[in-house]
């Protein structure tokens, strides 16, 4: 059997090659939340996007209110334990999901005062 011969395949129930999908970037991160936090210390958890690609890692970022966004860690899963974060400032949280494509919507913010 070979590539000549497709048919052949066929008749053990194989098929042919399929046609390579282009990856599209992951959607919008869903239901950020602060699942716990401590005084310096924030413990978060969401959802992956619904719409999209597949995620390869997620980024999580962090601001004072009307700051700029920082890129404070990234994971893999869909929970992190952000330690060593400022006390007594307000803090917001927010994480974008990327893959190979590129970088999907922010999610929501949630805040946090430590």
């Amino acid at each position: 059997m070979s590539r000549r011969h497709p048919e052949q395949l066929t008749q053990l129930g194989w098929a042919a090659r399929r046609p390579r999908t282009p990856l599209k970037p992951p959607g919008e991160v869903r239901n950020i939340a602060i699942r716990d936090e401590g005084d310096t210390w924030v413990f978060l958890t969401w959802e992956a996007p619904d719409e999209g690609g597949e995620v390869a890692v997620y980024q999580i970022q962090r601001r004072q209110p009307r700051g700029e966004w920082e890129d404070v860690a990234t994971s893999i899963d869909r929970i992190e334990l952000l330690r060593d974060q400022p006390r007594g400032v307000e803090l917001e949280f927010r994480v974008v999901a990327m893959n190979r494509a590129g970088t999907g919507g922010p999610s929501a913010t949630v805040k946090a005062v430590l």
